[in-house]
């Protein structure tokens, strides 16, 4: 690697060393407990008997995206070695209840130099696959010089990651030259990894993995609660104030609205802002009863929300109404659910667009219009039951996704020879 980008980088890492290690230990202290503040600050590292294969998936949708190719895996190599890093606590929570059986989670460390020597001198992983957008110079530098294959996994990048300039986007244009392999999301994603400065010999499509099945899900029980409801999931700040004010308009009373913020601990910010409006909530939390009268069931619990998109009648997909960027349309969809979304999706353009272009999904342009899409779909069902099974047939249609990226990451990180 560029030896002066990776000394500005690491200056700069020096200088922000300790508002990192105070985020680091308030996120330990609210969230994430000794083994976070032990794991980020580069200590504390499971060991294995063999050199597992790790799969670093920064967050929730990073991990619920990385689940089939981790079954794939896990099915392929039953006696191998796994570990899956995140580095947040919501990520963490995800993989203890989602991830197959036997694979072993750990915190990823902060990009510092010796975090980052501790963490592949303890795991020694047989290959690194990297979820999206991930480019951790000291950690790619090292994978590099310690001969462990490094594939980005479903590689996107975003517009601001493009728009870097000066020395910023020299560190990315060095980290992305130690990579082995860049399996891309779509062609797009791979002129733009190019651009960035990977070596177009070693960037390839593969697909959106978000499309395919997550194979042991289908089984799973949908939360009823007694009376049919509108799941808004993964809300963000005002987005619930504005959601709960148009519930309050439209007065669907046969349906009720459930609200699972993307972070559940601003449960009692919301709870605040609802109580302006005097509607009836109640909160799972507190174990509270649905009743006739309840018009707004507030869902501030962690890994419940496929199970809630299974007892929905229909999906409000958060982070769309406000510039957030959207979140993950396609587990709805996949479970048949007619899946409705806001102006803001930058972070979900490629699944939006294929959606919308089979007439399996709504976009709206606002509240206003939210309402009205809202109030035709749950008064006539059987539009709303089509909107979904449309949904369904188009992502069976890409059930071989996870397979291909078996397939290359098989290939790319040599397993077959060490399985």
């Amino acid at each position: 690697m560029n030896r002066s980008v990776l000394l500005k980088y690491n200056v700069l890492l020096w200088v922000l060393s300790l508002p990192l290690s105070i985020f680091t230990l308030g996120q330990a202290l609210r969230r994430g407990g000794r083994r976070y503040a032990m794991q980020r600050l580069g200590w504390g590292y499971p060991q294995f008997t063999q050199r597992p294969i790790w799969l670093h998936a920064a967050s929730v949708g990073e991990v619920i995206a990385a689940l089939p190719l981790l079954e794939r895996l896990r099915i392929r190599f039953p006696s191998a070695s796994m570990l899956v890093t995140t580095a947040t606590p919501t990520g963490a929570t995800i993989a203890a209840t989602r991830l197959p059986s036997g694979i072993n989670h750990a915190y990823l460390p902060i990009d510092w130099h010796g975090a980052v020597r501790r963490f592949i001198r303890t795991t020694q992983p047989r290959c690194a696959l990297i979820m999206e957008t991930e480019l951790w110079p000291n950690l790619y530098a090292r994978c590099n010089t310690s001969g462990i294959p490094l594939v980005l996994v479903n590689g996107r990048l975003s517009a601001r990651t493009l728009r870097a300039g000066g020395w910023v986007r020299g560190v990315y244009h060095a980290t992305l030259a130690q990579v082995t392999a860049v399996l891309a999301r779509s062609e797009t994603d791979r002129a733009a990894f190019v651009e960035l400065g990977a070596a177009a010999y070693c960037v390839s499509v593969a697909g959106n993995i978000k499309f395919s099945a997550d194979a042991g899900r289908h089984d799973l029980a949908p939360i009823q609660l007694d009376r049919p409801y509108l799941l808004a999931a993964s809300t963000h700040h005002d987005e619930e104030l504005q959601l709960a004010r148009l519930w309050q308009d439209l007065a669907l009373n046969d349906f009720m609205l459930v609200i699972a913020p993307r972070h559940p601990h601003r449960a009692k910010a919301i709870l605040g802002q609802l109580a302006t409006l005097r509607l009836n909530v109640a909160v799972r939390s507190r174990g509270d009863t649905v009743t006739a009268q309840t018009a707004v069931y507030l869902a501030d619990t962690l890994g419940e929300l496929p199970a809630f998109i299974r007892g929905s009648a229909l999906v409000f997909m958060g982070g769309s109404l406000v510039p957030a960027g959207g979140h993950n349309i396609l587990e709805p969809a996949r479970a048949g659910k007619a899946v409705v979304f806001g102006p803001h999706m930058r972070n979900f353009t490629d699944e939006a667009r294929t959606l919308l272009s089979a007439n399996a999904a709504v976009q709206v342009r606002d509240v206003a219009e939210l309402g009205a899409h809202l109030t035709r779909l749950l008064n006539n069902p059987q539009q709303c039951c089509e909107l979904g099974q449309r949904a369904q047939t188009l992502l069976d249609n890409y059930a071989d996704v996870a397979d291909r990226y078996l397939e290359a990451v098989v290939q790319h990180c040599h397993l077959d020879n060490h399985a």
